[in-house]
């Protein structure tokens, strides 16, 4: 049985490399770099479908914001909210009538504006999404109702214990850092912001930030170059690139633990995880795949360990990765009020095991098949090669490293691996967030400082 599942691992793993291999042939010369004036355009050539994908990259994010957090977020997400000439549902006919699909994404670093639809209709809705961004006016009835809406999902956060936990552990994991703040801000904020303030950070990325176009589609979508040029204002306009000179958070010389307790709380709501520096997120290979090999998926080591030999959990997952400057490690799971010192004991044994080298070869194959195995999925769109495409150039990567991947993954050795689980998750340097009743306080004391904090602190 043992030779017939390394056998299948091994087929997976051949079959899992040809999808690789396919998708390098498919999109390999179909990459161009093109300047509309001082614009510059990525443009990834895709006849298969009559579809495109309009992606912006904008060289800032949140951390543009100043004493009011989340203006950059708002500013992006409420541009439909109405302009001088058209109002919100006016806006939301025109661009359902072309079926398209369009929204932000806003985090410290950068953020983006996604566009996409049948490529007959780029013209006409490339030219509506311009005009948003020349013109959105933000009017104070509609915006008060989106606000609302904010607030009341804030509030609701107390019967979502799962999200409630990610959203502290954020927190409280990157504290001390520019990148602890929520990017979409907290219920001060969000009662502050204002046509004003959203008007003047939507003007700053027109006008400062530095801008770059990702395409995807047939050859006739290059055919909005004017309608970018007349109709966006970017031309000629924006160099300013978020660049952050941050301290390293002093490390602990044991584990940081938060409760935060919640009223009737029949669970505990568990993150274990660290900031990572960006001298710490240079081996972007290899923290994927120490994360993978410990809490990546059904056959990982803490599932194995939590789920199937202690029932502790019904799941756990881990994670690590960076973005241009920092990044970030971490554990989710969940697990019973009266388990949770069990839980922490059984994370912490298993993470010393592996960082110890306690590594099988047909473990860490599995892991490495697994891996490198599901990347080629990454693939399967062309809008998420873009997304992959844009990733890169933020982090100022090469294109080739999507494709030298599985190859690195499967390279790596136990030694190698159990260093980087070490580097990641190493027990005294992590800090633990617990949603749950406060009664855990007195067990939790035995696994280090414990500091109790409100729940609507993070909200």
């Amino acid at each position: 049985m043992k030779k017939f599942c390394i056998n299948f691992v091994f087929i997976q793993v051949l079959l899992l490399i040809s999808l690789s291999l396919g998708a390098k042939d498919f999109f390999s010369g179909k990459v161009k770099k093109l300047k509309w004036d001082n614009l510059e355009v990525i443009y990834l050539e895709d006849d298969r479908f009559p579809t495109y994908q309009f992606n912006i990259y904008f060289a800032d994010g949140a951390l543009s914001d100043g004493s009011v957090k989340g203006v950059t977020s708002a500013a992006f997400n409420f541009m439909t909210l109405g302009t001088r000439r058209f109002n919100r549902q006016d806006i939301a006919d025109n661009l359902e009538f072309y079926g398209t699909s369009y929204g932000s994404n806003v985090t410290h670093e950068f953020s983006s504006y996604s566009v996409s639809g049948l490529v007959k209709d780029i013209g006409p809705t490339v030219k509506k999404i311009c005009h948003l961004f020349q013109d959105a006016s933000y009017p104070k009835e509609d915006l008060n109702k989106e606000k609302k809406r904010i607030l009341d999902s804030f509030e609701n956060l107390v019967s979502s214990p799962g999200a409630l936990a990610s959203r502290a552990f954020r927190e409280e994991s990157l504290s001390g850092t520019p990148y602890s703040y929520p990017a979409e801000g907290k219920t001060t904020d969000v009662k502050k912001w204002n046509k004003s303030l959203l008007s003047k950070k939507l003007d700053y990325f027109n006008k400062s930030v530095k801008k770059r176009i990702y395409i995807t589609g047939p050859k006739e979508v290059l055919l909005i170059k004017n309608v970018v040029n007349n109709e966006c204002g970017w031309k000629g306009q924006g160099t300013f690139e978020r660049v952050v000179n941050y301290k390293k958070p002093t490390k602990h010389l044991k584990p940081k633990i938060t409760l935060i307790p919640i009223p009737q709380a029949n669970q505990a709501q568990v993150r274990i995880g660290k900031f990572l520096s960006n001298d710490e997120i240079n081996e972007p290979e290899l923290m994927q795949l120490g994360s993978h090999f410990l809490g990546g998926g059904f056959t990982s080591r803490l599932m194995r360990v939590l789920r199937v030999e202690s029932g502790l959990t019904y799941g756990v997952g881990a994670f690590a990765g960076g973005q241009k400057q920092y990044g970030r490690a971490g554990i989710s799971t969940s697990t019973k009020v009266e388990s949770v010192g069990l839980l922490l004991e059984k994370t912490k044994e298993t993470i010393k095991k592996a960082s110890a080298g306690e590594i099988s070869p047909a473990n860490l194959l599995r892991a490495q098949g697994s891996l490198a195995g599901s990347y080629p999925f990454g693939f399967e769109s062309t809008s998420s090669y873009l997304s992959q495409l844009t990733y890169l150039d933020h982090r100022g990567e090469p294109y080739s490293s999507l494709f030298d991947f599985p190859e690195k993954v499967r390279a790596f050795n136990s030694e190698q691996v159990a260093k980087m689980i070490q580097s990641l998750y190493g027990w005294e340097e992590q800090s633990i967030t617990i949603v749950g009743p406060r009664s855990l306080k007195k067990i939790l004391e035995k696994y280090g400082d414990v500091t109790v904090k409100n729940y609507k602190k993070f909200l």
